[in-house]
């Protein structure tokens, strides 16, 4: 658990002016049974008209308009959060999630992920037989068990060559540096041992869906680079994938992707890490009912370094600014975001 205090800047220029502009801003972070949101200063520049709602995948959401000509809109937020306070979500009943098993214009696989997902065929039989593999569409509302590895972490079922269960993000036999790098996403680091470390009970059988889906993003990890500029906003996952790198939002729709072939319920969410840079994106699982948080980037299960804004079934439904004006203009978007512990 940790007290983070955190700052989302976005501001748009204009050269020259716009009016009648209508815009839709999802950039503020809600409390739930994983965060609690303590402290939120919300600025929005012009606000001539201004209401707050959820949209239909409950992200909180403000909807403006602004009449007048201007050169510049920006929306500031400040505040505090305390994460890490639960391993997981509850979802909701399976008829509510079931639009997440189904490929999306972002995530629809071709012939790179199909091909890369053969990997994954031996996992996929050891899955299907698991008893835990009936619950892959949420229908029994319990947690995934955890238990703590040696260094006193939450851990997953996965078996590390120390002997002992460990989440890879917590282990301290394997585990990958914090991501704290210019844009918020990869660390430098890679994980220790992989081979030895990361893969070797999750192809065991009786595995859960949730390591299943770990299983995955360990090898996406290891099969895919971290690249800054090769991919942009509307680069598919299996554009991606034939690419063989990008930032997090392709490791995102990738593996979103994968899990979807095997019609596990999987949602794409935005958010902030610990670091200065931009936004970041990782993927929920739904196991037994409920949503556990991987960040494929990074190759970790999500822990208390994280702070979730929204989520929805790709990059389109988490969109954090949008809108429409009238005029002919040149726009030019900057966004900054800062995280760090309260206590630093």
């Amino acid at each position: 658990m940790k007290d983070l205090l955190f700052e989302y800047d976005m501001h748009l220029d204009f050269e020259p002016p716009v009016e009648e502009h209508r815009f839709t801003l999802k950039c503020i972070p809600q409390t739930d049974e994983r965060q609690l949101i303590n402290r939120l200063d919300v600025e929005v520049y012009p606000k001539e008209f201004l209401s707050t709602d959820k949209d239909s995948f409950g992200n909180y959401s403000i909807y403006g308009y602004t009449k007048g000509k201007h050169d510049r809109f920006f929306a500031r937020i400040r505040g505090g959060a305390r994460t890490g306070l639960a391993a997981a979500l509850p979802a909701k009943a399976n008829h509510q999630i079931g639009l997440f098993k189904y490929q999306t214009d972002y995530t629809r696989p071709g012939p790179a992920i199909l091909a890369f997902a053969k990997r994954f065929e031996g996992a996929a039989e050891d899955w299907a037989e698991s008893s835990m593999a009936e619950t892959a569409d949420c229908g029994v509302s319990r947690p995934v068990p955890l238990v703590d590895c040696a260094a006193g972490s939450p851990a997953t079922a996965e078996k590390c060559k120390e002997g002992h269960l460990a989440e890879a993000a917590n282990c301290e036999a394997c585990r990958p540096a914090a991501a704290v790098d210019g844009e918020a996403c990869r660390s430098d680091a890679s994980q220790k041992s992989g081979d030895e470390c990361a893969n070797a009970a999750a192809w065991q059988s009786g595995m859960s869906t949730l390591d299943f889906a770990v299983t995955m993003m360990h090898t996406l990890y290891e099969n895919f680079s971290y690249v800054k500029g090769v991919t942009d906003v509307h680069t598919t996952a299996e554009e991606a994938m034939a690419l063989g790198k990008g930032v997090c939002q392709d490791y995102a729709h990738i593996l979103l992707s994968l899990c979807r072939i095997y019609k596990i319920p999987c949602r794409y969410v935005v958010g902030m890490l610990i670091g200065e840079g931009l936004s970041h994106a990782w993927v929920e699982v739904c196991d037994s009912g409920y949503w556990y948080a991987l960040d494929p980037t990074n190759n970790l299960i999500v822990d208390d370094a994280h702070i979730k804004i929204s989520s929805g079934r790709d990059y389109h439904d988490c969109i954090v600014s949008q809108g429409v004006f009238v005029g002919r203009t040149k726009q030019t978007q900057t966004v900054a975001v800062r995280v760090k512990e309260a206590n630093v």
